[in-house]
């Protein structure tokens, strides 16, 4: 099956990308390693599944799981979590890549990354890129957003800091908000001006899936954040800064070439199942089953790098905020 197959048996007038669930393992291969979903904030939002099971993976069963994706061939983990920095046996975990000869990313909230030493001994340890969240410059609602104190949100802004002088790449990830409708691009330029063009930029529209799906915070539509996504765009041009998109149809934004950057988009290939931690399954898969198209999208330009839209958003809001791109239409249309 090929990720442009729709799945004509998807009820009513939604259809899903048809994906295999397995996919080979190859040298450029890079799994999602999660610790638990242990975590020292306390999101509104928070994506994860709130499994009391998948809290804190035991450290006998982490470092057997990294004997295990080394025996599947696998070079490259990107550890998360929750937040993976506050497990026990995070240092553990790494050093014990590091010593099978395998990088690694980290996904991570930032609040452990300020601590003398912590960001240096990551980078000896193989660690590559971060992607980082920070989801407001404005302290309050920061604060808000993140579940943390205004020390907490100076830790993640100092972290960032370390990351990048100890030379590892960074990603930032920041989540639209009711609270921050019109100042995602103030933060671009916030961040601009604090670390220049150096580190990535990720802007995402949230997701419902987890346990914080009901937060009213991220009951948004996608017009209401379109002219701010757009702002970043222009900034980012502007500046010589990389940025990207998570969860944002292109039309929504009028540009067929949109770069989305979900799990596949930033390079992963492979989930490790995280309560038994036997199983790989593609990420490609993961993220055509949770999103679907109406049929309309058949025809749009963008249609191949398209990542859907959530089913629930469908349901509930319906697809007039989603127009084909003419197939002709190429670059943007801003």
């Amino acid at each position: 099956m090929t990720s442009s197959t729709p799945d004509n048996a998807t009820e009513g007038r939604l259809f899903r990308r048809r994906i295999a669930e397995s996919a080979p393992v190859t040298s450029a291969s890079i799994a999602l390693f999660r610790l638990g979903e242990i975590c020292n904030h306390h999101c509104p939002m928070c994506s994860n599944s709130g499994r009391e099971q998948a809290w804190l993976i035991p450290t006998a069963e982490l470092l057997r799981r990294v004997k295990w994706l080394h025996a599947q061939g696998v070079k490259r983990v990107v550890v998360t979590g929750g937040e993976p920095t506050v497990h026990p046996a995070f240092l553990d975990v790494i050093t014990a890549l590091h010593a099978a000869k395998m990088t690694w990313d980290i996904n991570t909230n930032g609040s452990r990354l300020h601590e003398p030493g912590f960001c240096a001994t990551t980078a000896e340890l193989g660690l590559l890129r971060a992607i980082v969240s920070l989801h407001a410059h404005e302290v309050v609602d920061s604060m808000e957003i993140s579940g943390i104190t205004a020390k907490g949100h100076s830790a993640i802004v100092a972290g960032i800091d370390e990351l990048l002088r100890c030379g590892v790449a960074v990603m930032i990830n920041a989540v639209a908000t009711k609270l921050t409708i019109s100042k995602l691009s103030s933060l671009l330029q916030w961040g601009i001006a604090r670390w220049g063009c150096e580190p990535q930029w990720k802007f995402v529209f949230p997701s419902t899936s987890g346990k914080g799906g009901a937060w009213p915070g991220i009951a948004l539509q996608y017009h209401e954040i379109a002219d701010d996504f757009r702002q970043c765009i222009a900034i980012g041009e502007a500046n010589g800064v990389e940025v990207s998109f998570e969860n944002t149809p292109p039309c929504t934004l009028g540009d067929a070439n949109l770069r989305n950057v979900a799990r596949s988009g930033f390079g992963e290939t492979h989930y490790l199942e995280d309560l038994n931690g036997d199983r790989l399954y593609s990420i490609a898969h993961i993220e055509a089953f949770f999103n679907v198209f109406p049929q309309s999208c058949r025809s749009c330009a963008a249609f191949e790098q398209c990542p859907g839209v959530a089913e629930d958003y469908l349901r509930l809001h319906g697809a007039k905020e989603f127009s084909p791109l003419p197939r002709h239409l190429g670059a943007a249309t801003r």
